[in-house]
């Protein structure tokens, strides 16, 4: 983690933004220094205001967004998107308890989701395929 934060300060100084994408955006490090936060709030407090920072993992719910921004500029949501592309509307307008949380096989075809993003869904989050 020490030469995450060593890269992430020298590349603070380039970028225009930092991305930081994590399984899940709660994520503390395997480094024993590191582990009374998350790596993307050790990130944040590294880069200090520099730059943005744009974090995304496993963002499933409002709360989770709203956690996220805690120790990022921005908030970006992946697979909650593709399992409903209606996300942002729902979670905007109060509708949360219609979001769809699993994929099932009859949803594909609507959704158009090929195989090549099953695929991946079902090495990211197997939880939420049915």
């Amino acid at each position: 983690m020490s030469d995450t934060l060593y890269l992430v300060d020298k590349l603070a100084e380039k970028l225009d933004y930092l991305y930081i994408s994590l399984g899940d955006f709660k994520r503390v490090s395997v480094s024993e220094d590191y582990k009374e936060k998350s790596i993307m709030q050790c990130v944040h407090e590294k880069i200090n205001g520099g730059v943005p920072l744009i974090g995304v993992g496993d963002i499933r719910t409002k709360q989770d967004a709203e956690d996220t921004l805690t120790n990022a500029e921005i908030v970006t949501v992946g697979r909650s998107l593709i399992i409903d592309p209606h996300w942002t509307s729902k979670v905007l307008e109060g509708k949360e308890d219609t979001i769809r949380r699993v994929l099932v096989d009859q949803d594909r075809e609507e959704l158009m989701i090929g195989n090549g993003i099953v695929d991946f869904l079902s090495i990211m989050m197997p939880d939420r395929l049915r």
